[in-house]
């Protein structure tokens, strides 16, 4: 069977990581709108109305939306993290396995790219921190229910929001918003952009890092 060119697989795999991505945030920007509109109604609807509903349309719904595109944005960051990690492997034709790798999925990638394959990746787009911090937001979400108090890495996660502005965190707790989750996707875009690029330009071809933004639209 003919090995695929480098050059074709990793662009090909940045390309559906990227539409993912894309799909992720058209589904926020509808249903972050939807949710305004419903609010909107309630806000103007008989006194009645407002009381059974509006609370579900400004408080309850949107922290709940937001944080499942959390979680889904982390687990699609993972996939995507585990596919790259195996097509830089098939490329370096490294005898080894991604679990022969130890750590978390990010901390294998990190050691794939910068350690055994000697990458150069640029920090303005592969951001460690952030994507760590990012993670230790759907841990929150989803061993903590968001709450702080007994979270091991909330320091992590405070300083992220610190750095970003959201998520929104009180002594005990954290509240995901719309801005959390632009700021999610915009992170997993940006490092997806990055590990792509150095691979993009490790194997040259029909596909680099120069015209990738013009190829992907």
């Amino acid at each position: 069977m003919q090995k695929l060119d480098p050059n074709v697989l990793f662009f090909g795999n940045l390309v559906d990581g990227g539409s993912r991505l894309q799909e992720f945030e058209q589904f926020r920007e509808e249903m972050d709108a939807f949710l305004s509109r419903e609010k909107t109604y309630f806000e103007e609807a008989h006194a009645d109305l407002r009381i059974d509903f509006l609370p579900l349309f400004a408080e309850t719904f949107p922290p709940i939306l937001h944080s499942s595109i959390i979680i889904s944005v982390a687990i699609l960051l993972e996939q995507e993290m585990r596919g790259f990690c195996g097509a830089l492997i098939d490329a370096l034709g490294l005898k080894l396995k991604f679990n022969d790798l130890s750590g978390s999925v990010l901390e294998r990638l990190r050691t794939l790219t910068t350690k055994v394959a000697l990458l150069e990746l640029d920090p303005l787009e592969v951001r460690w921190d952030d994507v760590v911090g990012l993670f230790e937001i759907r841990n929150c979400l989803v061993h903590a229910g968001g709450q702080l108090l007994d979270f091991q890495r909330a320091p992590t996660l405070r300083a992220f929001a610190s750095r970003h502005g959201t998520p929104e965190c009180s002594d005990t707790s954290i509240r995901i918003d719309a801005a959390t989750s632009k700021v999610a996707l915009k992170i997993a875009s940006d490092f997806l952009d990055g590990i792509y690029n150095v691979a993009l330009a490790r194997f040259p071809g029909k596909y680099g890092p120069s015209r990738r933004k013009q190829n992907a639209v």
